[in-house]
């Protein structure tokens, strides 16, 4: 009784953290299930991946497409890239030692924690209504599929959704606007991109489906209860705060799995 009350107010947090900061949630559960529930790392990211199949950022995507602020081209780039590179990274990631495998995940939750911090100290407002560049270029589009695949071996590697990465990338890379991007990577996002990367860890046995099924609703109603909190608190503060959470957890990860 105890571990399922855990599991479903572990999903809860990670909801609200995911609705208030615009966060991908694995970057939260994935040391969660390690450092709380002590999961190995291979299991914690196989479950975390089985969280991300079903579509819960549909509700989100309705949002971003009724203001028009989804590229769905590139959308449909992004999906195929998250699909095929996800797998090559679960491939990677699955007989990697879990020492090496924590280290990796440390490293790449420093990065995210850069990059979050990045989006919290972005005071200019947005700029709507500007047309981002299309997406018929032939370059362009090879870029944000090459983009995209590079973000689905990332994902597949530590068992998180790749728009951590995509979504900073497509503004940088791409001058897509933030709204645009972030409405961009829920298109990516809505399909099951990370099957092949799930797959590859079940079939090696790394995933834990009570925890997983347990986790699912109170992740889905945490996102709806942390968009309410954003409109009431300061998100931008709230990430620097988390960021640095982050940053320090990822550095100790690293340097604990470097010494273990």
């Amino acid at each position: 009784m105890m571990f399922t009350l855990t599991l479903l107010c572990l999903g809860l947090v990670v909801g609200i953290l995911v609705g208030l900061l615009g966060i991908g949630g694995g970057v939260v559960l994935v040391p969660a299930m390690v450092y709380l529930l002590h999961f190995d790392q291979h299991m914690a990211q196989g479950t975390s991946l089985f969280i991300l199949l079903p579509p819960i950022g549909l509700g989100a995507l309705r949002g971003y497409w009724k203001n028009g602020q989804v590229d769905l081209r590139a959308g449909i780039y992004c999906a195929i890239g998250f699909l095929l590179g996800g797998y090559v990274g679960g491939r990677i990631a699955v007989p990697m030692p879990s020492t090496y495998l924590k280290a990796i995940f440390g490293i790449f939750l420093m990065l995210s924690a850069v990059l979050l911090w990045a989006k919290g100290s972005r005071s200019a407002p947005v700029k709507e209504g500007v047309p981002d560049p299309p997406t018929e270029n032939f370059g362009r589009a090879a870029g944000i599929f090459l983009l995209a695949g590079i973000s689905g071996v990332a994902a597949g590697m530590v068992g998180i959704g790749g728009g951590t990465l995509l979504v900073p990338m497509l503004g940088l890379l791409f001058g897509f606007s933030q709204h645009k991007a972030q409405g961009t990577s829920l298109v990516a996002l809505i399909p099951p991109t990370g099957l092949l990367a799930f797959l590859t860890y079940a079939k090696a046995g790394y995933i834990s489906w009570s925890a997983g099924f347990l986790l699912i609703p109170g992740a889905f109603l945490g996102g709806i209860l942390g968009a309410k909190l954003a409109r009431h608190l300061n998100p931008a503060a709230m990430r620097k705060v988390f960021a640095t959470l982050m940053f320090l957890l990822g550095g100790w990860q690293v340097f604990s799995a470097l010494h273990s």
